[in-house]
């Protein structure tokens, strides 16, 4: 069963979670990355927590669409500051339907299309009618890693609400050891109607009735928010490309309407 987008939403949250204000949650949060960065010789950065809770998050975007689902998918790279909670979990709770549900994380930039990957592979069993996808990020990292890393400008999240489609749509391709120069090709032989590029992929030269740029400044929704900008019924084929060059992995998902 082809599935396509019923609904897409992008959303900014301006402030820290209000636990990051909480000095019960703080202190725990201080003593379990102490303990995690001691191994390394790392240590948190002074001035306290002012990052974003994935839960609550998501919850606000689940709230807003409003959809009963089969199955849910969270995927995001930066912890929260909540890494206590199950919260996919949690939100499987949360959400109408009460979906099976997972995260997928560990991947950079391809965590997204890792979970929009599986939610595919589960449509095609029919089991599963309406899924939905949540991209977030948030902008704090407490400390140096000791390796660059991307860190978004705001606290942002995606919500791509899955349903069935009338428009084929391929699976999502991950490749490894990828360069970004790659993504033309791939993307030649998707032939979509709408491209939307990633922040590395700025510079392929792509050949579509629309190419649209992501916003650099946001590594994991960038590509995702565009996509909720650019969606409307019946706008056609639209492609999804992405590189994560720590990595190296290309990342090109296609969607139906």
């Amino acid at each position: 069963m082809p599935w396509g987008i019923r609904q897409a939403l992008a959303r900014r949250f301006p402030h820290p979670a209000a636990l990051a204000a909480d000095a019960a949650h703080t202190g725990r949060l201080t003593t379990y990355l102490t303990d995690l960065l001691a191994p390394y010789d790392l240590a948190l950065r002074d001035g306290g927590f002012t990052g974003q809770s994935y839960g609550d998050m998501a919850a606000s975007l689940i709230a807003d669409l409003g959809a009963e689902v089969d199955a849910l998918v969270l995927a995001y790279d930066i912890p929260d500051v909540t890494p206590g909670r199950a919260t996919a979990t949690w939100l499987s709770h949360v959400c109408p339907g009460d979906p099976m549900a997972f995260a997928v994380s560990d991947q950079g930039r391809a965590a997204a299309h890792t979970g929009l990957r599986l939610l595919h592979d589960y449509a095609r069993t029919g089991t599963y009618e309406r899924a939905l996808l949540l991209i977030v990020e948030q902008a704090e990292l407490p400390y140096d890693p000791g390796v660059p890393v991307a860190t978004p400008a705001a606290h942002a999240g995606v919500a791509l609400l899955l349903g069935p489609s009338t428009v084929e749509a391929a699976a999502p391709r991950i490749l490894a050891g990828a360069e970004p120069g790659d993504a033309a090709a791939e993307l030649a032989a998707l032939a979509p109607d709408t491209v939307i590029l990633g922040g590395p992929l700025a510079d392929v030269d792509v050949k579509a009735g629309e190419v649209l740029h992501a916003d650099p400044a946001q590594p994991m929704t960038g590509v995702w928010s565009a996509l909720a900008e650019a969606w409307t019924p019946g706008a056609g084929r639209i492609a999804v490309a992405d590189y994560d060059p720590a990595l190296r992995y290309l990342c090109v998902s296609t969607f139906g309407s």
